[in-house]
């Protein structure tokens, strides 16, 4: 899903390498890896004994792994593309597509091309003398040496050399500064500056981080959000989920020649949900819990906890009533990408074709996560929906997410004041250092609303391009008019910016498949 449509990261330039195989024969396994192979962190790749050939991963990562099982043969690699027969396209099944515009994460191991799967988190492909066996065996955490902002600052010291860090204001990125200032670093801190575009997700002047310097950066989020460099040569489509924040990541990376670290997933790490929550004495704390006040006065403990059970949770701040997706901090499930509203203007064809599409990966997202351990899971979802924008991202060091899982949930998060606070490791390490007034917008939110100012900037043009390309009308899934209307209207628009963007970028590539 990295070169797919999962984490967002971007195949490698130039011509695809050779795939590394493995196959069973009379005297053994023989085997080769791709040229130039090393593990990624998190994959293994080798002979546990003379006659075995095994392929797993026991940690998300942001290097994805693809393989190819055949009768007694495997075939793996890191390149999506060398999978492909001749660079030949199959496009993916019509419920796919529109599972991927309207927001459903591919199942965990797929890859959307025929036969090809990824190598998810706990997964061992084995080659013996047998043939090949797929399995699953749940992978051991690290045992945890420090707290976890120490650990974040160990994983900066792992880079061995200098590095920017994402600014955005946020309590990710700021727990990142000031564990990198505990560690004895002065990174320097790039902040997205997008003009008179600005989305409600990063705020103009950033809060100040003491010691170090912010670094505005010009970005031109038309360069960011435009559909035009897709090119439909990709194995599967881009999309903006992804896309997009990988386009920000290299920009801030141009600006200053250095690698860029994010706090990406930082917050899916250290959530918490409001079940796990210290609810006091038979649960008493429920009753004044602020979440439940947009639901009206609670009668009594049997109604809160049926709420509880409903996931009607909200975090504190400006952004209290920001829903996106239908999905809160820390809930439990199969990942969605930000902005999952229905697209109006499926035929009953094209939603028939969508709910069959969806139902077979959420539920095997249901299952990969129940086999997860929570913390694990936590990480690959997040991975999932936001990818790593191509960034250094300290959550996904094995110490980071060992420090974070050896937390009790009630150290995560908890009702105070009739208030549910979440990501409490992070919020302690920016207190002590008295950074206050950061910016509390729910993950993917900046993403939402710049897709809606682009799509507003840009409907005229739009408006005109998508009556021209008619790819899943012409499939009969799309009324591709009534699509035309929510352009037209600016209120339509804003209940369905990404799934509209996500239309386009689809009908972009297709149309370069063709």
């Amino acid at each position: 899903m990295r070169a797919t449509t999962g984490s967002g990261a971007r195949p490698p330039a130039g011509p695809p390498a050779p795939l590394g195989f493995a196959r069973a024969t009379r005297t053994g396994v023989d085997c080769a890896g791709p040229a130039g192979w090393t593990d990624p962190p998190g994959v293994r790749a080798g002979r546990p004994a003379p006659d075995v050939f095994e392929l797993s991963r026991d940690s998300p990562g942001d290097r994805p792994v693809y393989y190819r099982v055949g009768p007694g043969r495997v075939e793996w690699g890191e390149d999506l593309r060398a999978f492909q027969e001749g660079g030949s396209h199959r496009p993916p099944r019509t419920g796919q597509l529109l599972a991927l515009v309207h927001g459903t994460v591919p199942s965990p191991d797929a890859t959307l091309l025929p036969d090809v799967r990824r190598l998810a988190v706990g997964t061992v492909v084995r080659v013996d003398a047998a043939g090949v066996t797929v399995t699953r065996q749940r992978p051991e955490l690290a045992e945890p040496g420090t707290g976890p902002a120490e650990a974040v600052g160990r994983a900066l010291d792992g880079l061995k050399g200098e590095y920017a860090i994402a600014y955005s204001g946020g309590l990710a990125s700021a727990f990142v500064a000031v564990s990198a200032l505990a560690a004895g670093h002065r990174p320097v801190l790039l902040h997205a500056d997008f003009g008179g575009a600005r989305g409600g997700g990063s705020p103009a002047v950033p809060s100040p981080v003491p010691g170090l310097e912010i670094r505005h950066v010009p970005v031109d989020p038309a360069r960011l959000f435009a559909h035009e460099p897709v090119s439909g040569r990709e194995p599967v489509p881009p999309l903006p989920d992804t896309e997009v924040p990988r386009r920000l990541m290299e920009r801030l990376s141009e600006s200053c020649g250095l690698p860029v670290v994010s706090g990406g997933l930082l917050k899916d790490l250290t959530s918490a949900r409001l079940p796990e929550a210290g609810t006091g004495y038979r649960g008493w704390r429920l009753l004044g819990c602020e979440p439940f006040h947009v639901t009206d006065t609670l009668r009594g403990l049997a109604e809160a906890r049926e709420l509880l059970g409903g996931n009607t949770v909200l975090p504190p701040g400006p952004y209290d009533r920001e829903s996106a997706d239908g999905r809160w901090p820390g809930r439990p499930g199969a990942p969605g990408w930000t902005g999952a509203t229905p697209l109006p203007g499926l035929t009953e064809e094209g939603e028939e074709a969508l709910a069959a599409s969806r139902r077979g990966m959420l539920a095997l997202w249901k299952g990969h996560l129940d086999f997860l351990d929570p913390v694990s899971g936590r990480v690959v979802a997040g991975l999932e929906e936001r990818g790593t924008g191509g960034a250094v991202l300290p959550a996904l060091d094995p110490q980071v997410i060992a420090a974070v899982a050896a937390l009790r949930p009630t150290k995560l998060g908890r009702i105070r004041r009739g208030v549910f606070h979440n990501h409490l490791p992070l919020e302690r390490a920016l207190r002590g250092r008295r950074m206050h007034g950061l910016c509390r917008a729910p993950a993917g939110h900046w993403l939402r609303r710049g897709a809606l100012a682009h799509l507003h900037r840009e409907r005229v043009r739009l408006h005109a391009w998508l009556e021209r390309e008619r790819a899943l009308a012409d499939l009969g899934v799309l009324d591709v008019d009534r699509v035309l209307a929510v352009l037209r209207d600016g209120r339509e628009l804003a209940d369905h910016a990404l799934p509209v963007l996500r239309l386009v970028w689809v009908c972009q590539w297709l149309r370069g498949t063709r």
